[in-house]
């Protein structure tokens, strides 16, 4: 689940963090990696089900995961 609001992110049922810095986070899910794209990103609340982003946010995608 994601939900996106004004400079904050929440991502629901994560993975892991495949890359971040702060322009840009990937995140693997179950089925797919999703990617975003911004501006002083950070993670500001991280636990085994949760995440949420602060940040100026501009591009938001997910590539679905291949075998």
């Amino acid at each position: 689940m994601l939900l996106i609001d004004e400079q904050k992110i929440y991502v629901k049922d994560y993975q892991e963090i495949l890359y971040m810095d702060e322009n840009q986070i990937i995140i693997d899910m179950k089925k797919y990696c999703l990617n975003i794209q911004g501006r002083k990103l950070e993670v500001f609340y991280c636990d085994y089900h949760e995440i949420r982003i602060n940040g100026e946010v501009k591009v938001v995608e997910y590539v679905t995961n291949r075998v």
